[in-house]
């Protein structure tokens, strides 16, 4: 190693050199931190979480939608907006709109866009509005940044007295990265402002204090650049990444740095040649500052086996203590022989010239060393009552950790107050089957799926393809179309009460008109009989009149021939007439012949009259048959027509019964309606929650308002789709959380009774990733807990040549740790008020006091067992500890300084890890390695070491040699 160190010597120059200019270099070329920080999410989601794979998912709803991230304005005024306040939003709408590219925005939405959804845009009580704004980048990207640095420029011309807030995940993000860096900023100047003041009065000289300031600087610069340049690479980074390494390397830095000069110092008055004295300080201390350097590099390179990428980030500090170590034994060294004694002006090298012993820390060796067992049985009683403060409460409400005035926070505590805390921060649960759910039945099934959701106490709302605007189709509902149906029920009721009636009237009406068919049925009767009678009167008078006929005729032919005698006759006299003529002129004769020609005359007529009567007899007597006939005939048809009426009679009757039977089925057609209804019991009145039934026509997948809500949440091919789930309560609370494993639940098995089996339901939103990174992270602590436990005892067990040192080492920080994060509990949770500690508080507290407190272990147990001799324990504890105690207490102060400035950061993750690692800092630097550690130690005597070969030589052995050397 003097080879090494003479290369130093003789090149100290040029080693400061190369260490300007690599520091110059990363920080100019390579890229900085924070803008990668910027650029990745601020909870990094290991890749195969469940939040991850439903981000995936939900990314197949739209592959083409350009949103990537959201905004909200939230514009209020006590007592209720002005139309001059909604016509300022408008105006700003639609301004927007019109310069989208300009400001870097997709969509904006408000009550005046969808009139339908004005409940989800304006409050109940007219105070409070909303316009939600699409952004085409994530939240963390400089693009999405600069947008909302513009949006909210852009709502400063607000109408006067009009409160105006630009909240929503990109804006909250943005406040939180800005608070974050303030508070960056603020801990950078703060911690060089506590180191400087500590050294000066550690080292009470101006000079002293430029050797570690330099050292720790140039290689924060070098790492940071470097850490830069890996998380180009992959490397995981975040706000904790620069945070962690300016505290641990200007922490722990500077403590090898003291170390170091310390002993130089101590050297430089045994030997003033320089070079001598830095082979000495580094044969002694070098060793242990290598260790302790390693312990707290290998602590922070086992956090990338973390699968958080948060609490990846931290392994960027490996890398600032590798460029530490490196730089404590190069650029430190190269330094402390360019100043040399010059170093320590005012003071002159003899007086004072070592650190001196801790009168203090000798008492306490003196003691621990009489009575060990009391002083740690003493020790462990007093911190036990402190680690059953620790009760385990985490806190995931990034809102907290950022100034409550922050325009961001308060817009969102607006939208808390005025809707629900869920509207900013939905659950969203995405589904994703092997089949088209673009079905009435898939849509029936994912209405189950949300009804179910909405039934948990904790939803506000449920909204999904079924329910867009947050509440059922009421339509598509079976309770609705139930409704309707009791309504068409009670009309056809009353519809078979009137028929009843009717049929019973009808029924009595024709009863009443069967007494008249009887009678007409009697007369009938009678006539047909009246009618035989006449019948028989007329085929009688038709035989008379056939025998007037005959006698007519017989008549006719006799007056024919009399009629004839009598022109004969007459004949007669006129040829008597003749012979006689005297006879002519005899008046009797004339008489006569008168006489006989008025009988011919007569004659004839009367054989006219007789021939006429026979003929009008002769068509008398066929019309008079024929009446007898029909007569005949009537009667037949009265006697039909009494048959049919009688036969009517009975049928009537018949009818009469039907129409009562039929009166009477309708009855109880009517009652058993009646029993239907009341059975239902005024579902439609009720609600919908007591039926969960749906019913969608196939024709309803083409309107309109099914299209919309088919593209909005599910996917083209129907085989993905996701349902928003409104919390009433705020979604950063535990409470929240512990809705998430019931919500995804009540979906699935929703899912799966209505036929949609093997459906894969995820969770994503910040409820859903926090409940998740509950789980994570509990597992990621235990893993990494361990695999840093393990690296520190190996690199213990290695340094010290021990078993045992380990494990005491090791179970006194356990202790240490359980003990400082009950008392910060209660001073945040107890005492202050907090819901838990924030939620990396417990892993970075535990391990930056394993890492960094390990330091103070080493540092006594190396001097330890450097003056350790076999059977002279306790002589070389409490030489130990009188030398090393005032470099443990100044380490501390400064390591508890560099966290200390976390407290001024404004962001109440830093201040609780701040808070705690100074309360562990002065816990083990004081009580544990003032007490229990050496009482440990003087109780296992030689057992501390593993004893191999003959003795080894005692510390004043060995430096009689070093010098003589």
């Amino acid at each position: 190693m003097e080879r090494w160190w003479n290369v130093i010597a003789r090149y100290r120059w040029m080693v400061v050199v190369v260490w300007v200019l690599a520091a110059g270099t990363a920080t100019l070329v390579f890229p900085s931190i924070q803008d990668t920080v910027r650029r990745q999410e601020n909870t990094m989601m290991p890749a195969d979480s469940e939040s991850a794979a439903a981000r995936a998912v939900l990314r197949q709803l739209n592959p083409d939608s350009e949103a990537a991230s959201s905004a909200a304005v939230v514009i209020s005024r006590d007592g209720g907006l002005l139309p001059g306040d909604k016509d300022w939003l408008r105006a700003k709408s639609d301004e927007w709109l019109r310069r989208k590219d300009e400001l870097g925005i997709v969509s904006v939405l408000t009550a005046f866009d969808r009139p339908e959804m004005e409940a989800k845009f304006i409050s109940g009580d007219g105070t409070t509005m909303l316009m939600t704004v699409d952004l085409p980048k994530p939240d963390y990207d400089p693009a999405t940044q600069d947008t909302v640095r513009a949006l909210q420029k852009e709502i400063g011309d607000a109408p006067q007295g009009l409160s105006v807030h630009l909240t929503g995940s990109a804006p909250i993000s943005l406040e939180y990265m800005q608070s974050s860096e303030e508070g960056l900023k603020k801990t950078e100047i703060l911690t060089v402002v506590l180191v400087l003041g500590i050294l000066l009065a550690v080292f009470r000289s101006p000079v002293a204090p430029f050797v570690p300031l330099v050292t720790i600087a140039l290689s924060f610069l070098l790492s940071a650049g470097i850490v830069g340049l890996a998380a180009t690479w992959g490397l995981p980074v975040s706000s904790f990444t620069q945070s962690f390494l300016i505290a641990v390397l200007f922490g722990a830095g500077t403590d090898y740095c003291i170390l170091m000069i310390h002993r130089f110092r101590e050297e430089l008055g045994r030997a003033p040649d320089r070079l001598e004295a830095l082979i000495r300080t580094m044969r002694t201390v070098g060793k242990t500052v290598v260790y302790s350097a390693s312990t707290v590099l290998i602590a922070f390179f086992l956090i990338g086996f973390a699968q958080f990428g948060l609490y990846q980030s931290a392994v960027g500090v490996a890398v600032g203590m590798a460029a530490t170590l490196l730089a404590a034994l190069t650029l430190a060294p190269a330094l402390m022989l360019i100043l040399g004694p010059r170093m320590f002006w005012p003071a002159r090298i003899g007086s004072g010239a070592s650190h001196g012993e801790s009168k203090l820390w000798g008492r306490m060796g003196s003691l621990v060393a009489k009575r060990p067992l009391a002083v740690l049985l003493a020790t462990v009683l007093a911190l036990s009552p402190l680690t059953l403060l620790f009760d385990g409460k985490r806190s995931f409400d990034d809102l907290a950790e950022i100034d409550p005035k922050l325009g961001s926070v308060v817009g969102f505590r607006k939208i808390e107050e005025k809707f629900s805390a869920g509207e900013v921060f939905p659950v969203t649960i995405a589904v994703q089957a092997d089949k088209s759910l673009r079905t009435p039945e898939g849509i029936a099934a994912i209405e189950e799926a949300s009804d179910a959701a909405s039934r948990i106490s904790a939803v506000k709302e449920v909204r999904s393809v079924s329910r867009p605007l947050g509440e059922r189709i009421r339509e598509l509902t079976v309770s609705d179309q139930l409704a309707k149906t009791n309504e068409g029920l009670a009309d056809i009721r009353d519809g078979i009460s009137k028929v009843s009636a009717g049929l019973e009237d009808a029924a009595a009406q024709t009863e009443n008109g069967i007494g008249g068919i009887r009678q007409l049925q009697q007369g009938l009767e009678r006539l047909a009989r009246e009618a035989d009678g006449a019948q028989n009167g007329l085929r009688q008078a038709a035989s008379g009149l056939r025998s007037l006929e005959a006698a007519a005729k017989q008549s006719a032919d006799g007056a024919g021939q009399l009629h004839g005698v009598a022109q004969s006759m007459a004949a007669d006299l006129d040829s008597l007439a003749t012979s006689f003529p005297e006879l002519a002129a005899d008046p009797g004769y004339q008489a006569l012949v008168a006489k006989q020609r008025g009988l011919a005359a007569g004659l004839e007529q009367s054989a006219q009259g007789l021939r006429q009567l026979q003929d009008g007899l002769s068509r008398i007597a066929p019309g008079v048959s024929a009446a007898a006939d029909g007569l005949g005939q009537m009667a037949d048809a009265q006697r039909q027509a009494s048959s049919g009426v009688a036969e009517m009679t009975g049928k009537l009757g018949g009818m009469a019964g039907g129409l009562r039977e039929a009166a009477g089925a309708l009855k109880q057609m009517d009652g058993g309606l009646g029993q239907v209804l009341e059975a239902q019991g005024g579902i439609a009145e009720q609600g919908s929650r007591q039926i969960e039934g749906w019913y969608l026509p196939a024709s309803a997948l083409e309107s309109e308002q099914m299209k919309a809500a088919l593209d909005f949440y599910m996917s083209p091919d129907g085989k993905t789709t996701k349902i928003e789930v409104v919390l009433a309560i705020n979604p950063y609370s535990a409470e929240a959380m512990s809705y998430v494993d019931e919500i995804r639940s009540a979906v699935r098995q929703s899912l799966s009774a209505a036929g949609i089996e093997g459906a894969v339901v995820k969770a994503s939103g910040v409820t859903a990733q926090y409940h998740e990174l509950q789980g994570i992270t509990e597992k990621d602590f235990v893993r990494t807990a361990l695999l840093v436990v393990a690296g520190i005892f190996v690199i213990l067990a290695l340094m010290l040549r021990s078993l045992s040192a380990p494990v005491y080492i090791l179970l006194s920080l356990g202790l240490n740790y359980f003990a400082t994060m009950g008392l910060l509990e209660y001073i945040f949770v107890q005492w202050l008020g907090y819901p838990g500690l924030s939620w990396t508080v417990s892993f970075f507290v535990f391990l930056i006091l394993v890492a960094l407190g390990v330091d103070y272990s080493i540092f006594l147990m190396a001097r330890f067992r450097e003056e350790y001799e076999p059977g002279g324990t306790a002589a070389a504890m409490r030489k130990a500890m009188a030398s090393t105690g005032g470099v443990i207490v100044s380490a501390m102060f400064i390591m508890a300084g560099t966290f200390a400035a976390f407290l001024y950061s404004g962001v109440d993750t830093l201040v609780q890890i701040g808070t705690g690692i100074v309360i562990g800092l002065f816990l083990y630097a004081l009580v544990f390695m003032g007490l229990a550690v050496p009482a440990i130690a003087n109780l296992l005597g030689d057992g501390n070491f593993l004893q191999v070969g003959s003795p080894r030589p005692g510390a004043a052995e060995r430096m009689r040699s070093s010098l003589e050397s």
